[in-house]
This record gives structure tokens, sequence and C-alpha cells, in this order.
């Protein structure tokens, strides 16, 4: 058998632990794009990555928390989305990715607190430690998500007890809710899930799973985005059920379509894997509108110093690159590959050098910028120029000594003169 752990409303159940005023009142952990990053100033930012797993950022960590207003406010007007409700918000109409401003209309008296990620992401190390006592293998999916498996360690026929004493040994030793799904496959138990909150447990047998597809709405199953489900729609299928009765149609969208008719089905062999190599790393920020080129040169600048940062702490060489530019009213994107030591100086210049290629909107306003590196080696796949590669080796040596001083001191210890 395969459990499913996801934390309830987990940022707000995190605060609520440090503060029991917060207990029984709405409450939002509201988010936005780093409003600190681009500051010519100094912040003392770490960079936190002791948590892994397929949607597990990594956390920067600012000197100083921001207050209420230093975060969400912009001059005269109010940022930020909710990124986590309480369950009391959520009975007042209060949904994951509302804005802030439309939260508070709707509640005068909901609480709004700014992010903790160091708090929450200290949690989910401490809570991964904790199962890794009670259970062998553990995949951490998310920063508040996990799968087990238990099979040979407890009988099919006591799994949902064992469950229920987990939920209450997490609550015991940590104050947190949690709801657990249970199921024979991987898909099945996250999707158990759903039915389990909040703080519950649900166990879907093979035998009992046709009757929750038939009452399922496509969408509603993990994985399952909004493409997928427009496309499904198309063919006039709604439910999960639709989904079962259609696999002709499934498999005839390719590999996709095939994975997500087993998932469905509960026919997926997908295995709990305790340690998920990163396939990327990316870094992105959404702003007000900028038309400034030099100003939109150094964000870049400042967005690949973080990012390079992360790769050397990881000590691989990526080979891909991905840059983004949003516009109000556009997008331009590429994507190149490379074959090079990785190191800092080589890296700003490609990305600049990349950024001019594609900002093909001389007169639009940029909202968005986005870098992301994957397909990471150890070494570069051939040889190349002589004078490159000892260049590129000597920058890569130096990298490993300003990586060893932006640890100790932050990331902003060492700046390129254009971002000040």
């Amino acid at each position: 058998m395969i459990l499913h752990l996801d934390l309830d409303s987990f940022f707000v159940s995190a605060h609520r632990t440090k503060d029991n005023s917060l207990l029984n009142k709405p409450v939002v952990v509201g988010g936005r794009s780093d409003p600190f990053i681009f500051d010519k100033g100094f912040n003392k930012t770490k960079v936190q990555n002791q948590n892994s797993g397929a949607f597990v950022p990594t956390l920067f960590i600012r000197d100083k928390e921001a207050s209420f207003e230093e975060y969400f406010k912009e001059g005269d007007r109010l940022r930020g989305i909710v990124i986590t409700a309480s369950y009391e918000a959520r009975s007042l109409g209060i949904k994951t990715g509302m804005s802030i401003r439309e939260a508070l209309s709707l509640c005068k008296e909901l609480i709004v607190l700014t992010p903790t990620h160091k708090l929450y992401h200290d949690f989910s190390k401490r809570l991964k430690d904790f199962l890794y006592t009670k259970i062998p293998i553990i995949e951490q999916y998310s920063i508040d998500e996990f799968f087990a498996d238990v099979g040979g360690w407890v009988e099919d026929d006591e799994v949902k007890e064992f469950a229920k004493e987990i939920k209450a040994s997490i609550y015991q030793e940590f104050g947190l809710p949690i709801s657990i799904g249970i199921a024979k496959t991987k898909w099945i138990a996250k999707f158990a899930t759903s039915f389990a909150k909040p703080d519950g447990v649900k166990l879907i047998l093979p035998q009992n799973l046709d009757k929750y597809l038939k009452q399922t709405p496509i969408e509603k199953f993990p994985g399952i985005g909004r493409s997928f489900t427009k496309k499904l729609h198309s063919y006039k299928k709604f439910t999960l059920w639709d989904i079962k009765t259609s696999k002709s149609l499934l498999y005839s969208f390719g590999r996709g379509g095939e994975d997500i008719y087993k998932r469905v089905c509960g026919e997926d062999d997908e295995k709990v894997i305790p340690n998920r190599p990163r396939k990327s790393i990316g870094i992105s920020r959404t702003f007000d509108p900028i038309d400034d080129r030099d100003e939109l040169k150094r964000r870049v600048i400042i967005l690949s110093r973080h990012l390079v940062f992360m790769v050397s702490k990881y000590n691989y060489s990526p080979t891909t690159l991905h840059l983004s530019i949003r516009y109000e009213y556009a997008k331009s994107k590429k994507q190149i590959t490379f074959n090079r030591i990785f190191n800092e100086v080589f890296f700003i210049k490609r990305v600049l050098k990349l950024f001019n290629e594609l900002d093909i909107y001389k007169h639009s306003k940029v909202i968005r910028l986005s870098i992301s590196l994957r397909n990471f080696t150890k070494y570069p796949k051939e040889p190349y120029s002589l004078f490159e590669y000892e260049k590129d080796r000597k920058f890569n040596t130096l990298l490993k000594q300003t990586t060893k001083m932006r640890e100790k001191y932050g990331i902003d210890i060492i700046r390129v003169a254009s971002e000040i």
C-alpha cells in the first residue's frame, strides 16, 4: 500500500503552532515575487535547500522578515496573492491564487500574514526526518506533501489504522493537522487525500474505485491540467469515469494520455522514490512594467547571480539554458545548449547576450523575467577550445571560492558593479 500525506493549510498551520491566537480564525498567508531582490542596497540573503522534491523550490532567506506594509504595499497599491488559506477563510469564499485585495474585500476581519519560509522549510525537514523513524521508504513530493510505501512493512488490513496512528503522532509531535490518502497505487493515494481533507484518512481500494471516478470531474485528478482537461472536454469527456471508459482515445494521445489513463484507473506502477535528482533549477520574478532596458539588464544579472549560486551548491554543470521575457501583451522565449565548465562570468555574459537576442519588442514594457538551467552533468560532454577550457576552469575555481563567501555572508556580498 502507498500513503500520500498532505499537511492541511500548511503555512497557516505552521504559524498557528507559534501563535495560538490564530486558531479558529480566518487566516491567509500571502505571497508575491520577492520585492527586495532588486534592491540596490545590501540584503544578507542566503539559500536553504535542505528539502528536496519534485515541487520543492530553493529558498532564499533574508536577514529580516518584512512587515505587512513592507511586503504587500507598493505606494498606494496592495500587491500579492493568497498562497494558503485556513479552512475558516475558505468557508468565506477565499481561495488560493486570489489577490490579497479581493480576499480582504470578502472578509474585513481576515488576518493576512507575510510568509516565513524558513519556518515552513524547517517544519518540512523535521517532519521528513520524523517519518523516516516510522516508515522506511519516503518520497518528499512538495514542501507539504510526502509519499510513503508501506508494502511489506504494514499488512493491508492494518494500513488504515497505521495511517491514523501516524496522523495522531504528527499532531502530537508538531501540532500540525495532516490528511492521508491510501491506495494500492501512487496517484490514487494522492487522489484519495482529496476525500480525506481536512484532517482525515481515506482508503480507496481497487474494488471501490469506480464510484469515486463516476462522481469526480476530470480536473480534480492530480496531474491533469487545464489544457488536457479542455482537450478531453472537446471530446465530451467530463468525469474520471469517462476517462476509464475511453482507453483507445487516451492512448491515441500518446505517452501522456497513456500515463493519465493508467493513473486514473489505478494501473500505474510508479514507485515511491526516496531521492529524486533535480531535473532543473530556475528563478523568475514578476514586477511592475519596465521599459528601461538598462534596468532590465541589471535585473537579468541579479537573477543570473542568484541562479549561479543555487547551481554551484549542487556542483553540477548545466548544459541547457532557457530564458523567457514576458511583456505586457506578448512573450518571447528561447532555449539554447552549451558545452562549458560552468562559471559565473561565462553564464552572465551568455544570458545577457540571449536577452538582447530575445528582446524583440524594444518599445514594449517587460513584466516578468524567467531563467532556468537543466540537463546537468558532472563535466562537459566533449572537449572544446583549450583556451576557453583553461579560462573556464580558472573561473570555476573562483566560483567555488565566491560560493563559500556567499554562503557565509549572503549572496549580495559579491556583486557586479552595474547592479548597484
